[in-house]
């Protein structure tokens, strides 16, 4: 039984973003964002005048007077995500919103009431709340091993109910009462019992009806409208989900006519049907009285105002009103939750779907310019219809909308506005896996190096080094190492700026090529071998960073080369190092930085510092040398969605890093951003600086990591700090960490030997 006590957080559910976008539309530092998608809709609730939809994403509302949307994720106060439930009780004025994981979200007086002990408890098996029904003061959740009751005025727990074979658990798909008794659908059957039965706890007084086509079958949903229960059957017959109306001893198909239905609920005293491609209202006699067809539909709400709300896969939140579809209802976003590579260039954000499960997925990618997701799929761009989805990114330096794709199983696409190109073996040097036909060619890296060469790294080839020339031509690039084969995995390919070419070979070690003048290629294998002599096989990111150094993220944290130019000259064993971090326990020892993590993604800031993204632990930002910790981002500590960290990306134009998890995107304004040889359009915001503002005050625009100076209007100095890159940060303090007096206050950028300076100004209001 989960009688623990509640986990409040008393957060403002409703305001309009975060701290709020400061003047000059600049993000303030340290804001997250989420970036989900809001298209495929799941569940509808109506509260007073707004409808929330919930979507594989997250939460969103929409005002039916002013049509304003607001969404809701972590980011904003909500507990989790991966919604999968969603019910509003009306006396009681609470939204209710159940996970898959189990956590439990109580909206209550713009504040979020979060029930995390499903979630921490240690339970086998799925903890998905699936659906909820109010019956008096408490919410009944149908869960993924039994029944939860929530009392939803004290904010606690009261009851579990496991009712399977021998009290054992058993998949609860959905709830509905008669007011006398309680019925379960059931993966295996419908199970009833009554709901003033004096120990529901025990599995005895629960009992599975026999009343019922197979009463071992599956049913999905159940509900009690006008003395009769119904139930969703699959009928092994006719393949179609039929629906049947149950009673004491007997059972009878009352489906309205032979659809695939999915979902029958009860809303504002009339019955609503749910089937693959329609929807339709019954009144209390039974009559039709309504109906929409849209492409997917999920769920299906009708209001107190006569209007249909439908949930569907596709088209997002879509409402129907006197028989007219309106358009699609829903916030801008990527289609999928899906994420793969992120790049950042002039610009924009290029962002592919992942690795698809399913190699004729066609979810493509998505791009963010200009505050907009645009995706770029099949459904945008026709001739991707053939590619799917995309994993791999890389963007043309010289042309910002021209980019490459590449795909586990097809080759390689090149994207240019609306013109599409497929390279597969059938049009270029691209070989297929081999013993295989058309459709694998493993693409597993790409990137331009500085000569504008696109170098791309397959699986399983003898030959697994591919590079397309500014003109155009491809080449297959023949290397010496004989270790190539149809077992090889190659986790990635980095061009660096020196002209080395990096090719990570998973579980074997680390080929280092280059071209010469005269065309040949010079190379350098070897295995990954810290200053301890302890290897590492496996692989999984690269990074260059600002000094040239290269950094490769590993299963054991990340292993540096210093001065990688002459790499391939160098004579004997080629020793990485791993940054040892003190212990605290008054030895002198130490452990390798992240030795226990494995390095996903790797990205280096405008001041140098590096952000590594981890498979269990979160997100780091490590000092320049990688010996102080900056941030540890997790699922616990912050709106991190996931502790899966699969991709970043950093806007080196504003700070803000891109994170990819494996339950989707989301953001967060870092201070450091990319400097310039020269001062660019130096400016400070926000500025005037107001007796309300708390937060961070940035100098932006300028030489990389100079030397500022804060001084009042006499000359006196305030504050001193070095740039992050192309900014600076101040916190409006003095040295003492006194907030500063209302004035004009003078500021002073320096580089280190006073060649290059600027000098600004802001108001501040004490």
């Amino acid at each position: 039984m989960l009688r623990m006590k509640d986990y409040k957080i008393h957060l403002f559910f409703f305001f309009t973003f975060c701290i709020n976008v400061a003047i000059n539309g600049q993000l303030p530092n340290g804001v997250w964002r989420d970036h989900l998608p809001y298209s495929n809709a799941r569940r509808i609730a109506e509260v007073n005048n707004k409808i929330f939809c919930s979507t594989t994403g997250g939460l969103f509302s929409y005002n039916k007077t002013d049509f304003a949307l607001q969404k809701f994720s972590k980011v904003n106060g909500l507990g989790d995500i991966g919604i999968t439930a969603l019910n509003y009780n009306e006396g009681l004025q609470v939204l209710v919103i159940g996970y898959d994981n189990g956590n439990i979200d109580m909206i209550k007086n713009d504040s979020v009431i979060n029930l995390p002990d499903i979630k921490r408890k240690l339970i086998i098996g799925d903890k998905a709340i699936n659906n909820i029904q109010f019956i008096n003061n408490y919410a009944y959740l149908a869960c993924g091993f039994g029944i939860v009751v929530v009392d939803i005025q004290k904010n606690e727990f009261k009851d579990t109910y496991l009712f399977g074979p021998n009290g054992n658990q058993i998949f609860v798909n959905d709830i509905a009462t008669d007011g006398e008794k309680i019925f379960a659908s059931t993966n295996q059957g419908i199970i009833s019992a009554y709901l003033n039965s004096p120990n529901l706890v025990d599995y005895n007084y629960w009992n599975k009806l026999s009343s019922l086509p197979d009463e071992n079958a599956e049913y999905k949903s159940i509900a009690y409208f006008q003395g009769k229960l119904l139930a969703i059957y699959q009928n092994p017959l006719t393949s179609s989900s039929d629906i049947i109306e149950i009673s004491k001893d007997s059972w009878k198909t009352w489906s309205p006519e032979p659809l695939n239905y999915r979902v029958i609920n009860v809303h504002n005293n009339l019955l609503v049907l749910v089937s693959d491609y329609n929807s339709q209202v019954y009144d209390q006699s039974f009559n039709l009285v309504y109906q929409a067809a849209t492409v997917l539909p999920q769920y299906a709400y009708y209001d107190k105002d006569g209007i249909l709300w439908i949930a569907d896969s596709q088209k997002g939140l879509m409402k129907s009103v006197n028989g007219v579809l309106s358009t699609d209802i829903y916030p801008n976003g990527p289609k999928y939750i899906d994420v793969g590579e992120l790049v950042y260039s002039n610009g924009k954000l290029w962002v592919g779907s992942g690795n698809a499960t399913n190699v004729y997925d066609n979810k493509g990618a998505y791009l963010f310019e200009n505050e907009k997701w645009t995706n770029i799929n099949r459904e945008t761009l026709p001739p991707l219809e053939a590619f799917g989805s995309i994993n791999n990114i890389a963007a043309d330096p010289a042309d910002p909308g021209h980019i490459f794709g590449g795909h586990t199983g097809l080759g390689v696409v090149e994207i240019k506005g609306d013109e599409v190109s497929v390279f597969d073996e059938t049009n270029s040097v691209f070989k297929t896996i081999e013993g295989y036909g058309h459709g694998f060619i493993f693409v597993t890296g790409m990137s331009f190096d500085t000569e504008n060469n696109l170098w791309v790294s397959t699986d399983y080839s003898e030959n697994p080094v591919y590079v397309r020339r500014p003109d155009g031509s491809w080449e297959n690039i023949k290397l010496k190492y004989d270790g190539f084969g149809s077992f090889t995995r190659i986790e990635d390919i980095y061009a660096s700026k020196t002209g080395l070419i990096w090719l990570l070979m998973y579980r074997l070690g680390i080929l280092v090529f280059r071209e010469n003048a005269d065309g040949s290629v010079s190379e350098r294998f070897f295995t990954v071998i810290n200053q301890e002599g302890e290897l590492s096989e496996r692989m999984h990111s690269i990074a260059e960073d600002n000094d040239g150094n290269i950094w490769i993220g590993t299963n054991s944290g990340p292993v540096i080369y210093y001065n990688p130019v002459s790499i391939i000259e160098q004579s004997g064993t080629i020793v990485g190092n791993q940054v040892i971090i003190p212990r605290n326990d008054g030895t002198n020892f130490g452990d390798p930085l992240l030795k226990n993590e494995k390095i996903n993604c790797i990205k280096i800031d405008g001041a140098n510092r590096k952000w590594m993204a981890t498979e269990k632990s979160g997100v780091f930002l490590m000092s320049v040398d990688g010996k102080k910790e900056i941030h540890n981002f997790n699922s616990e500590n912050s709106p991190l969605f996931s502790d899966n960290i699969l991709s970043i990306e950093i806007n080196d134009e504003n700070g803000e890093v891109f994170f990819g998890t494996d339950k989707g995107i989301l953001s967060f304004k870092g201070q450091a951003t990319k400097g310039d040889d020269n001062y660019y359009d130096v400016y400070v915001y926000p500025n005037p600086v107001r007796e309300s503002y708390r937060g961070d005050i940035t100098i932006t625009g300028l030489v990389a990591n100079v030397n500022v100076k804060i001084t009042d209007i006499a000359g006196n100095l305030v504050y001193e700090t070095t740039a992050l890159g192309g900014q600076a940060i101040w916190d409006g303090t003095n040295f003492r960490g006194d907030r500063v007096q209302t004035g004009v206050y003078m500021v002073f950028c320096t580089n280190d030997d006073g060649t290059k300076t600027h000098v600004t100004k802001l108001l501040f209001i004490h």
